[in-house]
């Protein structure tokens, strides 16, 4: 498994800043940074100093999705995806995803699981399981529908259609498209409401997830027993090897 410093973690004034750092990968998920994400969020779990996450990414893209090679060649199971959306679900504070570019695959899906989402006016959001022989993940099966509407969704899940930061904004995926150059003055923001009350972020949370949990999990164990289903397909290996191969060609 690679030792390369995957994710960057930053506590400060209350806020922890989780920086997706693969930036030459265009910061793809492999196994090191499922695990190293999932234990993060535990650890805060348990952590009343940390008020409030933000993740974001290193570099262009927030995150280009998995990285399939890396993956296949370092143990890499569906376990390690299922651990860090039950820790996505579960986390029992305020969660800001800010969208500095692209978000691919499960970096797109799992944005929904964030309490509060913002983009750069250069992000946008591309689900292309289909391209992939795959089906949907991260709870999108049921978070794309509650959020986007069927429509959308089913342009997204089905036939791999990107949506805008401006499209993501205007049906109320986002709360704000950012110009990108004032994104870090935008992040720097944030941290105002690191002075925030943690007990009352954790009652007001629960509440607020009390209904939306069962749902969630129920979602991402379909969706599991989806992917282990499409991943042992033929037409998936074929369509994983012509990926890997135009990859090799960039």
């Amino acid at each position: 498994m690679s030792k390369e410093q995957v994710i960057e973690s930053i506590l400060r004034d209350g806020v922890r800043k989780i920086i997706l750092s693969r930036p030459k990968k265009k910061n793809a998920f492999n196994k090191h940074m499922y695990q190293k994400l999932t234990q993060i969020l535990k650890e805060d779990s348990q952590n009343d100093n940390v008020v409030l996450t933000i993740i974001t990414g290193a570099g262009d893209f927030y995150s280009s999705g998995n990285d399939f090679k890396d993956n296949l060649g370092n143990g890499f199971s569906l376990d390690d995806v299922q651990k860090l959306i039950e820790a996505l679900i579960e986390y029992p504070k305020v969660i800001i995803a800010v969208l500095n570019g692209p978000a691919i695959g499960i970096a797109a899906t799992t944005t929904a699981l964030c309490d509060i989402v913002y983009a750069s006016d250069r992000a946008y959001l591309d689900t292309p399981f289909v391209h992939l022989c795959l089906c949907a993940e991260g709870t999108s099966s049921y978070m794309f529908p509650r959020i986007l509407g069927r429509s959308k969704a089913s342009e997204a899940i089905f036939l791999g259609k990107k949506i805008t930061s401006q499209d993501a904004y205007r049906l109320g995926f986002i709360s704000e498209v950012i110009p990108h150059e004032q994104l870090p003055a935008f992040i720097e923001s944030l941290y105002q409401y690191g002075s925030l009350s943690t007990n009352s972020i954790k009652i007001s949370k629960r509440l607020v997830m009390e209904h939306l949990k069962k749902q969630l999990f129920r979602a991402s164990e379909l969706e599991i027993e989806g992917l282990n289903e499409c991943m042992n397909s033929e037409k998936f290996t074929s369509a994983l090897m012509k990926f890997m191969e135009k990859k090799s060609k960039l």
